[in-house]
């Protein structure tokens, strides 16, 4: 009974960790990078390369390690447009 009781935990609680660790700015949908900065533009960081795309160009949202971010904080890390 406990191994299932322990992958039951795991099943459940793991996805809510990940959420808890997502470093401040940085989002997985565009959805919710538009709610933290409704007046800024959203943008895709490419977090291997440091560049970052806006809506319409070909690598929006395409890289795996890549995130959804505001302009504006994007450029105070040191990202660069790409």
């Amino acid at each position: 009974m406990q191994p299932f009781l322990t992958r039951l935990a795991t099943v459940l609680l793991l996805p809510l960790a990940a959420h808890a660790f997502q470093p401040a700015g940085k989002f997985q949908t565009e959805e919710q990078a538009k709610k933290h900065c409704p007046t800024d533009v959203v943008v895709w960081v490419n977090l291997a390369t440091r560049l970052y795309y806006p809506k319409g160009h070909l690598w929006y949202a395409t890289s795996k390690g890549g995130v959804f971010e505001c302009r504006k904080e994007a450029e105070q890390e040191g990202n660069s447009p790409g």
